[in-house]
């Protein structure tokens, strides 16, 4: 099974990835946490350059390096796939798609970069408006937390996304425990479901 927690930035993803993680592990599931993009690789070295200004690429450059990102995983979601019960991704293909829109490209485009991917069995959209989105983090902003008119675009579209598509949203302004217990509910109905 792959959980997906998607949002905005500071929408608390890492936070939730983290406590989902430790919540499955007492449950004694099996579980392995992924990070979108994963700056270790040397595709997600370019991609961090690129956030920190240092690049320049096209959206489509862009767009393509972070799906690439994912395919330089592929093996290892694979071998987690077969060792774990549970892969928790923090991010995944989902933002490419909202990012990509945003940065005016071509939704079929962008999905069949990252068409072939283990695909995801929940997907859970962490939602903020952009204003508590900007008070949570004050430095080291990357290139698209710094443009707050592009968050206002990216939150809207997140949740335009998330509708069509049929993702969990969860309101992540509230208090972390509460947000946390909102998604472990939303696992323990899709996991009673497989199992």
């Amino acid at each position: 099974m792959i959980i997906v927690i998607e949002g905005g930035d500071q929408a608390g993803k890492l936070t939730q990835s983290k406590m989902l993680e430790r919540a499955l592990k007492k449950r004694k599931l099996k579980t392995k946490l992924f990070h979108f993009p994963d700056y270790q690789t040397p595709i997600g070295k370019e991609i961090r350059q690129y956030l920190d200004g240092k690049r320049k690429f096209p959206p489509q450059v862009i767009h393509c390096l972070l799906s690439a990102n994912r395919w330089e995983k592929l093996d290892q979601i694979k071998a987690a796939q077969e060792k774990n019960s549970v892969l928790i991704m923090n991010r995944y293909y989902h933002s490419n798609l909202v990012y990509g829109i945003a940065n005016g490209l071509k939704q079929k485009w962008l999905e069949s970069l990252d068409a072939g991917l283990p695909k995801s069995d929940i997907v859970i959209l962490l939602d903020v408006t952009q204003k508590e989105s900007f008070s949570r983090q004050k430095k080291n902003r990357d290139k698209f937390e710094k443009n707050e008119q592009f968050l206002r675009k990216i939150s809207k579209l997140y949740q335009t996304t998330a509708k069509q598509k049929r993702w969990k949203i969860i309101d992540a302004s509230k208090p972390k425990q509460q947000v946390h217990e909102e998604i472990m509910k939303t696992f323990s109905q899709k996991f009673s479901k497989l199992g």
